[in-house]
């Protein structure tokens, strides 16, 4: 039963966060236009990706200099 509730709360945060997307691209899509609407929401929405990546390469690179100092 735990799960089933975990899986709808994750769902229904997922759901609500699209429809904020949605919305604020909407919004900054009728103030600015959608050229810079598009950057301005796809920014945040590929840093949440490559961030993290590229932070674990960044302390892997830095931990084999330690090793070879």
């Amino acid at each position: 039963m735990h799960d089933q509730d975990a899986d709808r709360e994750q769902a229904l945060a997922a759901t609500v966060g699209l429809l904020l997307l949605i919305g604020t691209a909407l919004l900054i899509s009728c103030w600015t236009g959608p050229v810079t609407a598009f950057a301005l929401i796809a920014t945040p929405v590929l840093g949440a990706y490559a961030l993290p990546c590229l932070f674990r390469a960044l302390a892997l690179r830095r931990a084999v200099r330690r090793l070879l100092r």
